[in-house]
């Protein structure tokens, strides 16, 4: 095939002008004839394995699928890609009206007064797919910086909806095209399809209206307010006014500490912003990237794990960073394109995106660090100056105050999500084991070495360092191990009366943290030996087995009546248990009693009663629940210190 001399192939013209009346598959027409021409050299000439055949890109209706409903397939992604037109155009009000449920005539039309288009920006600007608004400079008419620039978003409308109606008026035309999916369907390329262009004249100055229409029946349709707080969120700070279903979009209102910032990273670029600790959890907590005034990511904690911090600070952290670097006006950094094609995040890959995301990711660990150090210490202050901690920590010795306060603040600092009053609770019980039998005892043994044994004392002195550092979770745990021991003990009928209560004695924490047996009171203790002789000569195998009471004040007290696992408890060891009780108060009237009669099986007349006698502080729990309640109180104690 012989060539022109100093001519080559020619490429096809797909944008030519068109009348201002009318446009009928220009673009269409002329690509087709290019092609035939091509086609017919191709066939009248001979090929030979160095002549190069001329081919065409063909693009396929699903392109609106993979460039629309995939990257578009929420309203709020949708209205601000489209809202960034507007922006582009100049427009000063941008108005969205929202329909109240979706159906078949259900629409969503947004309207702006920028500045247009004549039948030819359709062709060429509208209708260009992938067009880069940044060819004729960074800045619109208006002198915006162009926000907009990968040429997609004109399809954001397909993500909701199958047709997308556009209406624009500039120089006195009004013009209308209409692309819908249906028609589209069966054809092998986009370029096979003509679309009409209508125009007429018109009085109205500039602007355009899109109109979405037949929306997908699965859409999910947000409340106006959220999509009003996206909108203002998403798009410039700007004299663009944005008006949803007749009111204004404007910022949400997040109470909290408010913080700005501006840094430099090292590489990369300026980066500037705020954040706000707000005083309750955020729906979408983190901070936001904006690039040229648009968000382009979306609030992200960028990778933290919110389980490793306190307070749920990660979780009240709201505001943004600007880093214009990431697509910057002049690019002296030479980085290339960093957004994703969608412009909804950046290319995670590159380096200088890697360097952003390493430098917000410490900005944020710092942040939310200096953040608990701040709560820890006002936590620490209020819960130690509480008045029944308070109280508490001044009946102790000085040395064991200093030790007991250290113990404190660590596990405050493993409570970190936990309530205040819950902390609360749970620092007093943890007091009380410095009041406990166990360290008690070792205390006692301190006081009574002799200061010559030097080693001795040495050692015991370093047992009970350890024991304050370690106590509260080991005690926790060995209680844990004997509860086990005491549940194989009770799971076999041989266990004697004898045994149960000599295990519950030694070890009254199963029924309550703070109970010391009643021998300490020697007054009472004397005249209620007198009196349980008397009333109990010849029937001694009845007498109550435990009577304890409250270490804190005294005015509290537990009676527990056992029974051997194979005797049944009925009626009347209820009354024997109601007797003692009697008999206790009549010399202490102002203490609170709770009653436990223990035993494995009960019988229907006394269970019949359970009821009304838990209303008078009677309990009827079998050993295993007793066992069981303990065992869940400490295992909840250890999931909550992390142990």
């Amino acid at each position: 095939m012989q060539r022109e001399s100093g001519k080559g192939v020619a490429p096809p013209s797909f944008l030519s002008k068109a009348t201002p009346t009318a446009f009928v598959g220009h673009a269409r027409r002329v690509g087709t004839a290019a092609k035939a021409r091509y086609t017919r050299r191709a066939m009248n000439q001979p090929t030979t394995p160095t002549e190069p055949r001329p081919a065409f890109f063909r693009f396929s209706p699903r392109i609106l699928d993979h460039l629309g409903v995939a990257a578009y397939n929420s309203l709020q992604k949708c209205l601000s890609e489209l809202a960034v037109n507007a922006y582009d155009a100049d427009a000063t009000l941008l108005t969205i009206n929202l329909p109240d449920t979706i159906d078949e005539s259900a629409s969503i039309e947004l309207v702006d007064d920028g500045q247009g288009m004549s039948p030819d920006d359709i062709v060429e600007k509208f209708l260009f797919i992938g067009r880069n608004k940044r060819t004729q400079g960074q800045r619109t008419a208006g002198g915006r910086l162009i926000i907009g620039s990968k040429g997609i978003g004109k399809l954001a409308g397909f993500g909701i909806a199958a047709v997308v109606e556009v209406i624009s008026w500039r120089d006195g035309l009004l013009s209308t095209v209409r692309i819908d999916r249906e028609t589209l369907e069966d054809l092998g390329a986009l370029s096979d399809h003509p679309l009409l262009i209508s125009s007429t004249p018109t009085e109205l100055s500039h602007g355009t209206k899109i109109r979405l229409l037949k929306l997908g029946t699965d859409l999910n349709l947000p409340t106006a307010d959220t999509i009003r707080r996206h909108l203002y969120k998403a798009l410039p700070k700007s004299n663009m006014k944005m008006v949803v279903n007749d009111i204004e979009c404007t910022a949400e209102d997040i109470s909290g500490e408010r913080h700005t910032f501006a840094q430099t990273i090292d590489g990369a670029g300026a980066v500037s912003g705020f954040y706000i600790i707000a005083t309750a959890r955020q729906s979408s907590p983190g901070l936001a990237v904006r690039v040229r005034e648009r968000v382009v990511k979306e609030p992200s904690l960028f990778g933290l794990d919110t389980r490793a911090h306190g307070f749920f600070t990660a979780e009240k952290i709201a505001g943004e960073i600007s880093a214009d670097f990431l697509d910057p006006e002049n690019d002296s950094l030479q980085t290339g394109d960093l957004i994703n094609t969608t412009r909804d995040g950046f290319l995670e890959d590159l380096p200088v995106v890697k360097k952003f995301d390493e430098w917000v990711q410490d900005f944020l660990k710092k942040v939310i660090q200096g953040v608990d150090d701040k709560e820890m210490g006002r936590r620490t202050d209020a819960l130690l100056n509480r008045p029944a901690v308070r109280e508490r920590l001044d009946r102790m010795p000085a040395h064991i105050r200093a030790t007991a306060t250290k113990v404190v603040k660590g596990i405050l600092a493993k409570l970190k999500n936990v309530a205040e009053d819950e902390a609360g609770e749970l620092i007093e019980w943890v007091l009380r084991y410095y009041e406990s039998n166990v360290l008690r005892e070792l205390m006692r043994a301190i006081i009574a070495a002799d200061s010559a044994d030097a080693e001795k004392l040495s050692g015991l002195i370093q047992d009970w360092g350890l024991k304050q550092v370690n106590s509260v979770t080991e005690i926790i745990k060995t209680q844990i191990d004997i509860i086990g021991k005491l549940e194989e003990v009770m799971a076999s009928n041989k266990s004697l009366e004898i045994d149960v209560h000599s295990l519950i004695d030694s070890n009254l924490w199963l029924i309550r943290e703070g109970l010391e047996l009643w021998s300490s009171d020697k007054p009472l203790k004397t005249i209620l030996e007198g009196r349980i002789e008397e009333i109990y000569k010849g029937r001694e195998n009845i007498r109550p087995d435990i009577v304890c009471r409250s270490r804190d004040d005294g005015n509290e007290a537990v009676i527990m009546e056992f029974k051997r696992p194979r005797e049944t408890v009925i009626m009347a060891h209820v009354t024997q248990a109601l007797e003692y009780e009697a008999l206790i108060k009549k010399h202490r009237p102002n203490i609170s009693f709770t009653t436990y009669v223990v035993g494995r099986e009960y019988d229907p007349s006394v269970l019949a009663t359970r009821s009304k006698l838990e209303g008078a502080r009677l309990h009827l729990w079998s050993l295993q629940e007793i066992l069981q309640r303990a065992r869940m109180r400490f295992e909840q104690i250890l999931n909550i210190l992390g142990r």
